[in-house]
């Protein structure tokens, strides 16, 4: 484009080749409706196959039939759209209430038989919420068309995963509850209390009002040892998956809460190293030198925190050793009296960014520290000029969504340690991946430019020991004469000679230790690498020369191993027809959807969970169009990064913590709301965040009280041997199904338990099922 060639070409040829193409709309700025049909060339047709008319015909703008289409067809297939900054029209909302739509229904509307779906889709895409049309289409239709759908739970929460048997089909709890939108079973219907009754207890669950924290004892939090594997009542997880379960499901002085800590809290917990220990108090900004450099005391408290130095390690005993006397036994001489310390930064900073103070070079972390020596305090006109003179070179607005240099698609590749040229200057691909991962969006041009250019520089294939086999963390072998675990060999040595997939010593090293270190597990029907699709379970499929239901096939695969070629092949065969990737509002790792966070997105929900269950309902698929789109708009709402270190309303400073009055009410960003509630808001904020720290400022004489006797917290409680809930001699099948007890209904429950869950009571069982704990599985019949 722009070559002599080119432009000859365009001069040349454009009035023979090309066209300006007649559009079905007599006002440009208006929309087709493509699900409007009128008649056309002897058939029904949909408005917007008029676009293609016009490309196959060559109608001009401005011809004659451009003109006499436009105006026999324009006015029914055309709309002005609405202004998307207001709520759009949604034909089951009556103030702030959402129902359900019963889509199927036909009515009469704008003269033809349309379904109550169409109906909606026309409302949102043409009408305002607040619009005359909207609301006299809501008096004809509400009635015919919407309803209250059957809520399982009611006041409490589902329990997504959990697997039941329904109308003798398996299923999950939640699929359940589309269900009940698809078969349109209304609240206080017969089957919707017959399905409560049956299965409120496998599907549903209380938040705890005193959640229970792995590493909390007597008032002090500890730290979790995130990837540190462990087994649970005879079932493997981590101590971050098992710590999460526990805050979501169990109160803090409940059975398996107290089992957990007497049990793991030596292997999952530790104390956070800090420079003063118990012996003194930190002052934050006393200036000390560190690897060279000047920090705060308060700023290298920070570097333990990302290093995870555990308190007692001779790590910790070396730093407390060389920092104790300048940071925590007074304030320091080379500090003056004043005020709060001038912070150039509200947000992030460029500790090593270089810059020039009073004509002496230094990085942007010791200008910190002399600002402070040379008393330039928070407010005064010093520290306005030096933040007008400094910001540029040191302050960036860390992104909502960071640039991953070595990531493809959905893939995370490892990082070289590759020197490169960038922007001109020499550096490395740590250095490019650590810059665009604190300053660039994803989306942003420089990202997807620096990542076309220097992925193949920067990024590779790291080696998989066990490559589709699952590697047993737990394992040792001898490797190269040295006895480490197989874990070490895929975590650290390979990582440390950047050995790639492929490579003839990830070849090597595979054949050597597979037998010791890699393991098969089952066959899952709709699990793909990593990631785990939704089975539909009801769907028909033709298997081995019969039609069977994709439950059924997905239940005789189990009894596969999954590098199997009967499971590869079975997958293979069904795979598409039998497994569905749901549309999820968060794409990235690490964030999570704020289910209850309220929204004003075009009218569509009032709930972040209420998009999700639409996108459910409607079996929209990851990739579509649609999905994208809600996506691109929600994701800012409705997602958030899971915090490093979580805020706790009633954390004190010293890391103890306080009861939480949770039913009090109080005025919080100008709406009555309960302490429970503030709580809830700030679990997604970091804990020392401006807002944590400012709302606990202003709620902690209402929200918090000392436990009784002092801040003593739960010290003393240690939990009795679980009670034993199973007869091995008694009413079991030699395949696990196990009855309990019938109910008023005269149904009989059946359970299928493993050797692990049979020391649980039941509820203990359900619940440990949705983290994942248990490779067995519950199924309720009725």
């Amino acid at each position: 484009n722009g070559t002599e060639e080119c432009t000859s070409s365009i001069s040349e040829f454009r009035d023979f080749c090309c066209f300006d193409k007649c559009t079905i709309c007599m006002n440009e700025t208006d929309m087709v409706d493509w699900e409007t049909y009128v008649d056309f060339d002897s058939s029904s047709q949909s408005c917007g196959n008029f676009d293609w008319y016009f490309t196959s015909n060559v109608v001009k703008k401005g011809s004659q039939e451009c003109t006499d289409l436009q105006m026999a067809y324009s006015e029914k297939c055309c709309y002005a759209p609405i202004d998307y900054t207001v709520p759009a029209c949604s034909l089951c909302k009556q103030g702030e209430v959402w129902y359900d739509l019963n889509g199927d229904i036909q009515v009469e509307f704008e003269g033809e038989p349309r379904s109550c779906n169409e109906v909606s889709n026309s409302l949102f895409r043409k009408s305002e919420d607040s619009s005359e049309i909207c609301a006299q289409a809501r008096s004809e239709y509400f009635d015919s068309c919407c309803f209250v759908k059957c809520d399982l739970c009611q006041d409490a929460q589902l329990d997504a995963n959990v697997e039941i048997m329904y109308n003798n089909a398996v299923t999950t709890c939640l699929e359940l509850g589309l269900k009940f939108s698809i078969d349109i079973i209304q609240e206080g219907s017969d089957e919707c209390n017959t399905a409560r009754e049956l299965f409120a207890e496998p599907c549903c669950f209380l938040t705890p009002t005193e959640p229970c924290t792995l590493c909390s004892n007597d008032g002090n939090q500890g730290q979790v040892r995130a990837n540190v594997d462990v087994n649970f009542y005879g079932s493997q997880t981590t101590c971050s998956e098992l710590n999460s379960f526990l805050v979501s499901r169990e109160e803090q002085v409940g059975f398996m809460c107290q089992a957990a800590k007497t049990e793991l809290q030596g292997t999952c917990c530790f104390e956070m190293c800090t420079i003063c220990g118990n012996d003194g108090n930190l002052y934050w900004d006393n200036p000390v030198q560190f690897n060279d450099m000047k920090f705060a005391c308060g700023e290298l408290t920070w570097i333990l925190s990302g290093e995870m130095i555990e308190d007692g390690t001779p790590e910790c005993i070396d730093m407390q050793t060389s920092y104790f006397d300048q940071c925590c036994t007074g304030p320091s001489l080379e500090i003056p009296e004043g005020g709060d310390k001038c912070e150039i930064c509200p947000s992030g900073k460029d500790w090593y960014a270089q810059v020039t103070y009073n004509e002496t070079p230094m990085t942007c972390l010791e200008l910190d520290s002399v600002l402070l020596r040379d008393g330039l305090f928070d407010g005064s006109d010093e520290c306005q000029s030096a933040t007008e003179q400094y910001s540029a070179q040191c302050c960036y607005t860390p992104p909502i969504k960071s640039c991953n240099l070595c990531q493809s698609g959905e893939r995370f590749f490892s990082i070289k340690d590759q020197r490169v040229t960038f922007n001109g200057a020499e550096t490395n691909c740590y250095g490019i991946h650590n810059y665009l991962y604190t300053r660039v969006e994803a989306d942003d041009n420089m990202c997807i430019g620096t990542q076309i250019d220097l992925f193949d520089i920067c990024c590779y294939d790291r080696c998989r020991l066990c490559h589709d086999y699952q590697l047993d963390m737990e394992a040792v072998v001898v490797h190269h004469g040295t006895s480490m675990g197989c874990s070490e060999i895929e975590n650290s040595v390979f990582a440390l000679n950047q050995t790639a997939q492929g490579s003839k010593e990830c070849l090597e090293t595979h054949k050597e230790h597979f037998d010791e270190c890699c393991y098969d597990i089952p066959c899952s029907l709709c699990t793909v690498g990593d990631k785990r699709h939704e089975l539909l379970v009801s769907d028909p499929v033709t298997f081995q020369g019969r039609t069977r239901t994709c439950g059924e096939v997905s239940v005789l695969m189990e009894a596969e191993m999954s590098q199997s070629e009967t499971c590869k092949n079975t997958k293979h065969e069904v795979f598409d027809t039998c497994c569905f990737q749901q549309c999820e509002l968060c794409t990235d790792p690490g964030w999570v959807v704020n289910w209850n966070r309220p929204l004003s997105y075009d009218g569509l929900a009032s709930t972040c969970i209420d998009v999700y269950m639409n996108l459910r309902n409607e079996m929209v698929a990851a990739g579509d169009d649609r999905c994208l789109t809600v996506q691109h708009t929600l994701s800012e709402e409705c997602c958030y990064k899971i915090p490093s270190s979580q805020c706790s309303l009633c954390q004190n400073s010293n890391g103890t913590f306080l009861n939480t009055n949770w039913n009090y009410e109080v005025t919080y960003q100008g709406a009555s709301v309960t302490c429970s509630d503030v709580s809830a808001m700030l679990s997604s904020e970091e804990l020392d965040s401006l807002l944590c720290l400012s709302t606990r400022d202003q709620l902690w004489n209402d929200c918090c009280v000392p436990h009784e006797g002092g801040d003593s917290g739960l010290g003393g409680i240690s939990p009795s041997l679980p009670p034993e809930v199973f007869n091995e001699n008694k009413g079991v099948s030699a395949s696990g199904w196990s009855p309990s007890d019938q109910d008023e209904h005269g149904l009989t429950t059946f359970f299928r338990r493993n050797a692990a869950n049979r020391l649980l009571p039941r509820s203990h069982v359900m619940s440990l099922k949705a983290l994942g704990l248990y490779f067995s599985f519950a199924y309720y019949f009725c």
